[in-house]
């Protein structure tokens, strides 16, 4: 399955990679998440809770590898995800870009999905996977909106 697209963040190249770093940030980004720890250099362990069409919640643990990180413009991350109901394992590419007005996030993900999970069909997959990283994009969005009136608001 190909999850792809671009999203401009309101803000500069170096605060929007920050905000992709901090596993704080990326649990409240990512739907369903109940933990999220950073493990090791850019190794992210956690447990998230989803469920697709009929097939009822259930919770993944979630292993995230960011490799050939490039700061603040490029990485690639690795996902692994197993549960009850089946797996979840690829990569993704990311590229943030200055552009007026912010920053541009170009992404690419290659993920394969087995199991119980991968029974609901391949259009319910995309509709889901779209529906996930929208929902992420906008809490990284306000996280990152959030930030930068912190730092005007503690300006001299």
């Amino acid at each position: 399955m190909i999850v792809d697209g671009e999203h401009t963040f309101p803000g500069p190249r170096q605060t929007v990679w920050d905000l992709l770093q901090d596993p704080e940030v990326l649990a409240k980004a990512m739907p369903g998440a109940r933990k999220l720890h950073l493990t090791g250099d850019g190794v992210y362990e956690g447990v998230i809770r989803i469920g697709v069409g009929p097939v009822t919640a259930a919770e993944w643990t979630l292993k995230v590898t960011l490799a050939d990180r490039v700061p603040p413009a490029s990485y690639v991350m690795h996902v692994e995800g197993k549960g009850a109901l089946g797996f979840t394992r690829g990569q993704a590419t990311v590229k943030l870009d200055e552009v007026e007005g912010g920053t541009k996030m170009s992404y690419r993900a290659d993920l394969a999905v087995g199991g119980k999970v991968a029974g609901v069909g391949q259009r319910l997959l995309d509709q889901v996977a779209r529906m996930v990283t929208r929902q992420g994009l906008d809490a990284l969005n306000k996280e990152l909106e959030a930030r930068l009136a912190a730092r005007v608001d503690a300006a001299p």
